[in-house]
């Protein structure tokens, strides 16, 4: 994958959860990019216990047959999250890739911004135990700080430069303001 993309990089600790959240992921791409949404019992289905554990769900949720999480400050209801990653993002998703034995990374492309952030990613990444650590979410390169309590903190690494298109705008302005003098 290049590096002209907005991604997200994540530390893989178990390659079969990593495996998994590949294939979950491939699945929310196919939906969402196809514009096909997958019903409630689809998600479930294809979501791991594990992963499904973080959650939580309302009482008029179709919900797994086992103990979930409670609701939180920074604990996110299943298919909130869900509606978000299959329709709500203004993003196509690209790919999910190893990059090193250790390292993953999903690439996506906004529609526009804002698009709707990367705290959905986040949480998803999270869920299956691999662990975010660094984007470009298109505003800049970020080191991802996870915090116990659920939440994170973004330390910026690098100013995101202009996009060649905006840059030509403003060399046509500049020209522009030339001619006007």
């Amino acid at each position: 994958m290049n590096n002209t993309n907005c991604y997200i990089e994540f530390d893989i600790n178990e390659i079969n959860k990593y495996n998994e959240l590949k294939h979950t992921f491939e699945l929310i791409k196919q939906a969402k990019n196809n514009c096909e949404p997958k019903n409630d019992n689809f998600w479930l289905d294809n979501f791991p216990k594990y992963s499904l554990e973080k959650f939580h769900f309302l009482d008029d949720d179709i919900k797994p047959n086992f103990k979930t999480s409670e609701k939180g400050e920074f604990t996110w209801h299943f298919y909130s999250l869900i509606l978000l990653l299959e329709t709500n993002y203004e993003i196509e998703y690209l790919g999910c890739e190893m990059t090193q034995r250790d390292r993953g990374r999903i690439e996506f492309d906004p529609y526009s911004y804002p698009y709707g952030g990367i705290t959905g990613l986040i949480t998803f990444i999270k869920s299956f135990d691999c662990y975010p650590a660094k984007t470009d979410d298109g505003t800049g390169i970020y080191e991802i700080d996870l915090l116990k309590n659920g939440d994170f903190n973004l330390s910026e690494i690098i100013q995101a430069k202009p996009k060649k298109a905006f840059s030509i705008k403003l060399e046509f302005q500049n020209f522009i303001k030339k001619l006007k003098r």
